[in-house]
């Protein structure tokens, strides 16, 4: 149907109170499912200017400038105006998406613009192509976000694409869903379905950010907790942040579920603050310096006082066995991948971080080999080898020497 004036006026304050409500949010919020659903739903039901027929692609132009002028208003209200280029992209590329794909002649030479103004045939398959078009539409950003974040990571696409439908699945749903309902509904209750078909998201909102704000909550406790050992000198500064971002990336690699990645990483944060029971300190923080019973008194430690905290409880048992060798693991059998991933990433760090009496002379390459000569007694075969291709990638290795590594 036309971009009527009445309705583009609707169309805009709908989106402008829906971006407004995602910058006025206490908490950063990325998404916005109730902008990303109105915008959608106006370039899948409407077109301007429509000198050119319902599919003419210029008709996208209408929906996508009311996208951007609403984003840019509240931007320059609220004073965000730097983050305004990523969130254009991503609603820009939703939108574009989704009308191109509205725009694209069937088998019968009608699109489903057409058909959304003039129903006809099966209306069960034809509003599950809709559905279809709209959630490519809302996943469009993601796989892009996902591929740019693996291209900066130097990781497979694969595995980060899928972390990232993990996590932001269901909200897209949601707005793909919503879309298809608000643009069918355009054309029997007009320009009100804009406003009507938001208020389930509207009501869902509040409760989505109340639930990021608890996550947020526990992951500063963890950075704080992390720091610990390292602020009363017994561990080596940012030690646990670089286990931690080794180790995710590990994990990932060996397949741990993208749901489970936010305990390898708070368990590779955490994994060091039994330190802080030692009466004497590790040299530097270098668990991989002290004997075998040592480091299982230090995980022991660390585990205890997890134990004690009930929102981080459930990573006491991960935290106790990093200090369990793999010949050891092999004897319970039950000692979970992630323990393991920490283990062999945290080796790792001791062996070539600064901070560390081992750092003067060891290289990747050296800090590889003193692992490796220990390997599978004190660590994980199948996790140095994931170890050596995440380095390879990063370019901390070359390939000549990740293959003499790995023979």
């Amino acid at each position: 149907m036309p971009l009527t004036w009445p309705l583009a006026l609707v169309g805009f304050v709908a989106l402008v109170l829906s971006e407004a409500w995602r910058q006025a949010s206490p908490v950063p919020v990325r998404e916005s499912p109730l902008t990303q659903a109105c915008a959608m739903a106006l370039a899948m039901s409407t077109a301007w200017p429509v000198a050119g027929g319902l599919g003419d692609l210029r008709g996208l132009f209408g929906p996508l400038l009311l996208a951007a002028g609403a984003v840019l208003l509240v931007a320059l209200w609220y004073r965000r105006v730097r983050a305004v280029p990523q969130g254009l992209l991503r609603l820009a590329t939703s939108v574009v998406v989704a009308g191109l794909l509205v725009r694209v002649p069937g088998p019968n030479g009608t699109t489903l613009l057409e058909r959304i103004e003039h129903p006809e045939g099966d209306t069960a398959l034809f509003a599950l192509t809709l559905l279809a078009a709209a959630v490519l539409a809302a996943a469009a950003p993601i796989v892009a976000r996902g591929v740019q974040a693996a291209l900066r990571r130097h990781a497979w696409p694969w595995a980060t694409l899928l972390a990232e439908l993990g996590r932001q699945a269901p909200v897209s749903l949601a707005a793909a869903s919503t879309a298809v309902v608000m643009s069918l509904a355009l054309t029997e209750l007009g320009a009100a379905s804009l406003v009507l078909f938001q208020v389930p998201l509207l009501v869902l909102q509040p409760a989505v950010a109340r639930q990021r704000r608890i996550r947020q909550a526990q992951r500063q406790t963890v950075f704080a907790l992390a720091r610990l050992p390292e602020e009363a000198g017994f561990a080596a500064a940012g030690h646990g942040a670089r286990v931690a971002a080794l180790a995710v990336p590990i994990a990932r690699d060996l397949g741990v579920e993208p749901s489970d990645l936010a305990d390898v990483e708070a368990a590779a944060l955490l994994h060091d603050i039994g330190q802080v029971g030692l009466d004497r300190p590790v040299p530097d923080g270098a668990t991989v310096e002290v004997s075998g019973r040592d480091q299982r008194q230090i995980a022991a430690t660390g585990s205890s006082i997890l134990a004690r905290t009930a929102e981080l409880s459930r990573l006491s048992t991960l935290v106790a066995d990093v200090g369990l060798a793999q010949h050891r693991a092999v004897e319970r059998g039950d000692v979970s991948l992630t323990s393991r991933v920490v283990r062999v990433a945290s080796a790792y760090d001791d062996l070539t971080g600064r901070a560390t009496r081992l750092a003067g002379a060891a290289g990747p390459v050296h800090a590889l080999e003193r692992i490796l000569r220990t390997t599978p007694h004190e660590y994980d075969p199948v996790v140095v080898a994931a170890l050596i291709r995440q380095l390879e990638r990063r370019g901390a290795l070359s390939a000549a020497q990740a293959a003499t590594l790995r023979d």
